[in-house]
């Protein structure tokens, strides 16, 4: 499914936070970490408006929020705090726009888009008195003594607490986009299932129109299925179960003739570190990016890529010789190494590691199976890490890894 495709499912920027995670969830994930910390806590929109139900929140704030001035003035802190969090790229810690305390934000994004933001404060008072407190719930309309005796009674925290606990809340929330960045994905898949079904369901209705419609439609719907079993979801390419399938087939067809055929593997270096760094999200795109580079610089309807494992992928090249599969294989990490990736405003790039081998002459080879050329190509492979990665390691098929 492509960009456009997954913009019509989910009406892209027009989702909110809880269209994708369920509220109760969220609340349940708020209160404990409120408990835990001993921090007020709530998941407000990019507008400061609640979503969750406020965690542990102090009397003070409560009353400030029970009057409308001091309503609005929480929630232009909750979006200004977000708002400056997502900019940063990190936990943001600053005064609240309306009684004075020390608050926190981090941002929830999906697919790009910020919809939350997770707030936390309110024991950590900063410069606030209790002249402050009479003075800001005139300004508001609270009642003064009231809140007075709410200031006195609040738990209260040092800065250096508060700030120990800004880690945690970056973690969290970042547990939650990518909690919701699946399971936006989920909800794609399922239209998309939902449609097909639909589809399917409209072609019933419709079969006695004439025979040949309805064996026209059913081969379309079974070469759809059949599509969606052997490909990989996220880069479009073969799936393992494709190549299970295909590469068997390639090897007979080169063995029956006698043509070369020649394979490599291909491996992402430290692609760990793009998911640990700047989210799954960020890795699925900088996957997308290289299977699609990769698929530009082969033979259309001749050579042929299958994802091999998370980011390990295999190409199939027939009619290929091992010093044409080296030659591939060195435009290949050449081109990789060249694509560049944006990410938070960072600029990154990434080396590949390849392992060639093939098969020129089969009377000569006698009988090698198709697991036995992808451990030879894994050998090679193995070694192109092991000496440096960003390199090209090839030879011909070896019947023993040791």
């Amino acid at each position: 499914m492509d960009d456009s495709q997954v913009k019509d499912v989910v009406g892209f920027k027009n989702y909110s936070l809880t269209d994708i995670v369920d509220i109760n969830d969220l609340q349940k994930l708020q209160d404990s970490f409120a408990k835990a910390n001993r921090v007020a806590s709530s998941i407000v929109d990019v507008n400061g408006s609640p979503i969750t139900k406020p965690s542990n929140y102090s009397r003070v704030c409560t009353l400030i929020r029970e009057t409308e001035k001091g309503s609005a003035n929480c929630r232009r802190s909750g979006k200004i705090l977000g708002d400056l969090s997502l900019q940063t790229n990190k936990p943001y810690c600053h005064f609240c726009q309306s009684i004075g305390f020390l608050d926190a934000a981090a941002p929830i994004v999906i697919e790009e888009v910020h919809v939350a933001n997770w707030l936390i404060g309110q024991n950590c008072i900063g410069d606030v008195d209790e002249n402050r407190i009479i003075s800001y719930a005139e300004e508001i309309g609270a009642d003064t003594n009231a809140m007075l005796e709410a200031f006195q009674a609040i738990d209260k925290i040092s800065e250096e607490e508060f700030r120990e606990k800004l880690d945690f809340l970056w973690l969290m929330a970042n547990h939650i986009s990518s909690q919701a960045y699946q399971h936006l994905r989920y909800q794609i898949m399922l239209a998309s299932l939902e449609k097909s079904q639909h589809e399917l369901n409209d072609y019933k209705n419709n079969l006695e129109k004439t025979v040949t419609e309805r064996t026209t439609e059913l081969e379309k719907a079974i070469e759809k299925i059949r599509q969606i079993s052997v490909r990989d979801a996220l880069t479009g390419c073969f799936n393992r179960g494709g190549m299970n399938t295909y590469l068997p087939k390639e090897m007979n067809r080169a063995r029956r003739y006698n043509n070369p055929l020649c394979i490599l593997l291909c491996d992402l270096d430290h692609f760990k570190r793009i998911n640990d760094t700047y989210g799954h999200h960020s890795g699925d795109l900088v996957l997308q990016r290289v299977v699609a580079r990769m698929e530009d610089l082969v033979r259309a309807d001749v050579d042929w890529l299958a994802r091999y494992g998370g980011e390990e992928f295999l190409m199939v090249m027939p009619y290929t010789d091992l010093a044409g599969g080296i030659n591939t294989a060195e435009r290949l990490r050449q081109a990789i190494s060249e694509i560049v990736f944006s990410f938070s405003g960072k600029t990154e790039h990434i080396t590949a590691s390849f392992g060639v081998s093939g098969i020129e002459d089969w009377q000569s080879e006698g009988t090698v199976s198709h697991e036995t050329l992808l451990n030879s190509a894994d050998v090679y492979l193995y070694r192109a890490k092991k000496e440096g990665r960003n390199q090209v390691i090839s030879g011909p098929p070896v019947f023993d890894r040791k």
